[in-house]
């Protein structure tokens, strides 16, 4: 049986850095206008979630990684090439 086994989740999402609810001082009953300058800034996070096969004693290690933009394929591939090395000699 192999003893360093690990079993990892990986997952990318993409976020929005500005509010989605804004909160404004209108009076009752009149709809807001909500203005901005529609320079919405986003980022992609892609986060690995590993566990110990054979230990569940060692707990769980998260990794994650940030990144301006948008995920393409050549960038989950340095995603997971990092994720190899945070998990090398494990």
């Amino acid at each position: 049986m192999n003893t360093r086994a690990w079993i990892v989740f990986l997952d990318e999402s993409g976020v929005s850095l500005l509010p989605r609810i804004r909160r404004t001082y209108s009076p009752r009953g009149r709809t807001p206008l909500l203005r901005h300058r529609l320079n919405w800034k986003r980022a992609s996070m892609a986060g690995a979630l590993g566990y110990h096969s054979t230990d569940p004693d060692r707990g769980g290690r998260l990794c994650f990684h940030l990144k301006p933009g948008s995920y393409d394929t050549a960038g989950l591939i340095e995603v997971l090439k990092q994720v190899k090395v945070f998990y090398r000699g494990e």
